[in-house]
């Protein structure tokens, strides 16, 4: 088992919690799913050595993931089995929107699972259909003009 950082579980975003422990990891899940309130949350689970980050989304009885670490350097997005009409859904954390893919979204369960998973082993979860990063269609953020 390994220690999971968790960002993210307030309003400013500046909340962290140590879960070193499954029932550690519950509780700050279930404080993500009442700061949701019907909008879609998102905190940040790492873990140090290798380092990895499990982005988890909350959205009321449904939820995203993405996964980055040295297994799976370029990172990849949960797959749910329905899309939207909309090219990306927007998740909040820490002040910010942040994009997921229309067809991302999995049920909460299948997310507490992978966030579980993920404190065993520290790596991406297997219990999830994973897809990957959508290639970048417009500039990237360092060449804006200033």
């Amino acid at each position: 088992m390994v220690v999971v950082t968790l960002d993210g579980l307030d309003e400013q975003g500046d909340k962290s919690v140590i879960a070193t422990t499954p029932a550690e990891l519950d509780g700050a899940l279930n404080r993500l799913r009442l700061l949701s309130r019907g909008r879609p949350v998102l905190a940040e689970a790492s873990v140090e050595n290798p380092m990895a980050v499990l982005s988890i989304g909350v959205h009321g009885d449904r939820g995203v993931l993405y996964y980055s670490g040295a297994d799976h350097v370029e990172g990849a997005f949960s797959t749910g089995d329905s899309g939207s009409d909309v090219p990306e859904i927007l998740y909040y954390y820490m002040g910010s929107d942040t994009s997921f893919p229309p067809n991302s979204e999995i049920p909460i369960e299948a997310v507490r699972q992978a966030a579980h998973e993920f404190m065993t082993t520290g790596q991406r979860p297997t219990g999830v259909q994973w897809q990957p990063r959508p290639a970048q269609t417009g500039p990237v953020e360092s060449e804006w003009p200033l």
